[in-house]
């Protein structure tokens, strides 16, 4: 039977496989587009050095997030080559930083988690927090929209997992402190996460090492490291001179009352939309699943602690997801953006996975006959036909987008003959995003995106006359 098991969970690690393959082989192509222009102007014209230090005075683009600067200082001399290793290479490091960390906490707890079990784990919520995003192409295959709201959601693992590390070592709470800083610089909703976790954390060693816990004493420190220099990221993200200046264009913000009104009915709503929607619960049902049959009755379960953690995570989850609409309800007094909102998808998804999991361990445990494992068994098989579809539906996506990459490849052609022909304007073709659900290409002069076309003009030392699709 154990041996059944360990061959049987290999067959949804296929699966889930197959699937982040299809979103990796999508960043083949993967291009250049609206801000990401001003910022490889800048890099090529000023260089990575004076690019960072528009921290503190450009406005063109958000240059205030300083750890997209670095990122995508760091991938530019790369060119559209770097671009199309950012996909395979991030989807990589971020299922290494949930195995890790769910190896770390498995370990904390007491409880075994074999490392299949775990990347099994980590697949499915990497995938369905990717297929499940309200704004897959900015969320994923725009470089800016990818390093400033998907990347630091691969960093926070890591961050976490050398937190809970009991080893403890100068070098590493150096390297804990630069790791926060860089993962809290990308966005004001993903810091604003990270600080959350951080906090709960912190608190929780704290208390702990007052009980002299072994594991609270060894931890509290780099908890404590890593918490201050995430705060210290989110005041160089909300104190940037760059930020106050584009603030003022919304207006006044909200005050605290009107906040707390507006996070909580943000909250609300998005939570009870999340467990309302089907996709959810057959995540939930699929890592229940894989819960029940992928495991065996190892130690007997205390069933009102095992509901209170399941109720801790629920609530955990909710904090998160407040923390991460909390800086647009504050600005803008709405919801954020459709990209910034695979950060709150990213964190039900996770909950979901993880009660589910839960849930069947803790079924595995109470009451397993033998004639139920053979049955969700072959449940749990016949589960895996709703990934597949949306392997398939996604698959749709790789025309598109092949589409899209030739027809910028051909642009990009065009504009560098004519650089080479020392002409000092060429005629181009706007491409159109409506196919991938919008994003900002070139426009005229007459049009909102213009200064898209002058970063780009900038970038390319060309006049581009742009030719509405």
């Amino acid at each position: 039977m154990r041996l059944e098991k360990k061959h049987l969970a290999f067959i949804p690690l296929a699966v889930f496989l197959m699937g982040l393959g299809v979103y990796a082989y999508l960043g083949i192509y993967f291009r250049y587009w609206a801000d990401d222009w001003c910022y490889n102007a800048d890099f090529r014209n000023l260089g990575f050095l004076e690019t960072l230090r528009g921290y503190s005075y450009n406005v063109t683009y958000t240059p205030s997030r300083y750890s997209v600067t670095i990122l995508a200082g760091l991938f530019y001399p790369l060119g559209v080559f770097g671009l199309q290793l950012l996909v395979p290479l991030s989807l990589l490091l971020w299922t290494g930083g949930l195995v890790r960390l769910s190896r770390s906490v498995s370990a904390l707890s007491g409880f075994s988690l074999p490392t299949p079990q775990a990347t099994l784990l980590s697949f499915v919520i990497i995938y369905f927090t990717i297929y499940l995003a309200p704004h897959l192409y900015q969320s994923v295959y725009w470089n800016t929209g990818f390093f400033t709201y998907t990347f630091p959601l691969i960093l926070i693992p890591w961050v976490l997992t050398f937190v809970i590390d009991q080893n403890r070592s100068a070098i590493k709470t150096i390297f804990i402190a630069l790791l926060s800083l860089l993962t809290g610089g990308f966005s004001e909703a993903s810091c604003t996460v990270l600080v959350s976790i951080l906090a709960v954390y912190t608190v929780i060693a704290f208390i702990g090492s007052r009980y002299k816990k072994p594991w609270a004493e060894k931890t509290f420190v780099n908890a404590l490291v890593a918490l201050t220099f995430a705060i210290i990221a989110m005041a160089l993200l909300v104190f940037a001179p760059t930020t106050q200046l584009r603030a003022e264009r919304y207006g006044e913000p909200a005050s605290l009352s009107e906040l707390i009104v507006l996070v909580f009915n943000f909250t609300r709503a998005f939570v009870t939309l999340s467990i309302k929607d089907y996709q959810h619960l057959l995540i939930f049902v699929l890592a229940g699943l894989f819960g029940f049959v992928l495991n065996s009755k190892e130690r007997d379960i205390n069933i009102p602690k095992t509901i209170g953690l399941g109720i801790g995570i629920f609530l955990f989850a909710v904090l998160l997801v407040a923390a991460s609409l909390t800086p647009s309800a504050y600005v803008e007094r709405g919801l954020p953006i459709e990209r910034t909102q695979i950060i709150p998808r990213h964190i039900m998804v996770f909950a979901f996975v993880a009660l589910g999991w839960i849930t069947g361990y803790a079924l595995r445990n109470f009451f397993a006959p033998l004639w139920l494992q053979k049955t969700l068994i072959v449940v749990s098989l016949l589960m895996l036909i709703f990934p597949i579809l949306t392997i398939l539906k996604s698959s749709d996506y790789i025309s598109i987008y092949q589409t899209r990459a030739q027809l910028w490849d051909e642009r990009e052609a065009t504009i560098l003959s004519a650089v080479a022909g020392d002409q000092s304007r060429v005629e181009v073709l706007a491409i159109d995003g409506a196919p991938v659900g919008g994003i900002r290409d070139f426009d005229p002069p007459d049009k909102k995106g213009y200064w898209i076309t002058r970063c780009a003009e900038d970038y390319y030392q060309i006049k581009l006359q742009v030719i509405l699709p």
